[in-house]
């Protein structure tokens, strides 16, 4: 990566963010292992993904640099004493990243209360870890989502001819170009979504703690760390979601699923010939483990999902907690 992709990722955390995390590192809670989610909550039907290239090519090399220590060494409060104490930015400084970090692909369909991403660390790797997703998963979901959701709803999903990613409106931010061309957005509409690029999460979502609740379950509650979707041939039938105990009670020779549909409270069994896992690792212990996939690609992959998903399947289509060892 290179050293301004480096000096970008760093400048994306904040000083709330650096509190946050003093405050783990006094407490001793620091380097307590958590589990997060990225939460988006779309506009529309469903949340198209997109961003997870973005942040293994540029989240791999994080380091807290001797400029941005002195730097944030200097604040001082209102009344003058320093925010941050040596001790921690001496933590800092040594801080290499080990997180791990799950995403569903670039280019996916999900479900509106389904998680963007999952995330497993230390709890002060997480909190700063959460800044950068924000931006580089969260934002690039938005805008991916908007303009796949514009097409969907114009039901034109095909494409002969895509335009080049260079085709897409250099006036906007290159994050927002990249994830406009993954959403599959038509060239004409691309002066339109200068109005798009200032959203941001809220307090009620973007990184969240993970909890779950399984219905009927008096076992201890783990979160959710994986989603199946079950496929006939190539037509997705449902998405089965699993906690780390479920997924290894979920051996992959099953070919029917019972599930807690969170739509309707109901059990539903699902019929399947394969299944897909939908979050893949992006991040292991820092480290990025995707591999690049070419733009022109996940364009299409996006309007491959678009075709899948139609307003009928979508409006009844069946999710939630895999149930056979509960009933």
């Amino acid at each position: 990566m290179k050293k301004d992709n480096c000096i970008e990722i760093i400048h994306l955390i904040d000083t709330n963010v650096l509190k946050a995390v003093q405050s783990a590192w006094c407490d001793g809670s620091y380097d307590r292992p958590v589990w997060y989610q990225l939460i988006y909550r779309p506009r529309g039907a469903f949340i198209l993904c997109c961003g997870a290239g973005l942040l293994a090519e540029r989240v791999q090399h994080l380091r807290f640099t001797y400029d941005f220590i002195r730097r944030i060494g200097s604040q001082t409060d209102s009344l003058g004493r320093a925010l941050f104490t040596e001790s921690f930015l001496n933590y800092l400084q040594r801080l290499r990243l080990c997180a791990d970090v799950w995403t569903a692909s670039e280019g996916a369909l999900l479900l509106p209360d389904e998680p963007v991403a999952v995330v497993y660390g230390p709890k002060a790797h997480v909190l700063l870890l959460g800044r950068v997703m924000e931006d580089l998963l969260w934002r690039s979901t938005h805008w991916a989502t908007c303009a796949a959701y514009r097409r969907w709803q114009s039901g034109d999903l095909t494409e002969e001819d895509s335009p080049t990613p260079e085709e897409i409106a250099l006036c906007l931010p290159e994050c927002c170009r990249r994830a406009l061309y993954v959403g599959a957005a038509k060239p004409a509409e691309l002066e339109n979504w200068l109005n798009d690029t200032a959203a941001s999460p809220d307090s009620n979502e973007g990184l969240l703690p993970a909890p779950v609740a399984l219905a009927d379950s008096d076992e201890e509650q783990s979160p959710l760390t994986q989603i199946r979707r079950a496929y006939r041939g190539s037509i997705p039938q449902g998405d089965i979601w699993l906690t780390q105990v479920l997924e290894i009670t979920a051996s992959v020779g099953k070919t029917t699923a019972t599930i807690l549909d969170i739509c309707t409270h109901r059990r539903r069994t699902l019929r399947f010939s394969r299944f897909q896992n939908l979050y893949q690792p992006v991040l292991v212990k820092g480290q990025p483990t995707l591999a690049e996939t070419k733009l022109p690609y996940l364009r299409q992959r996006t309007l491959l999902q678009l075709r899948l998903f139609t307003p009928r399947k979508l409006a009844n289509y069946p999710h939630g907690w895999w149930t056979e060892t509960l009933v």
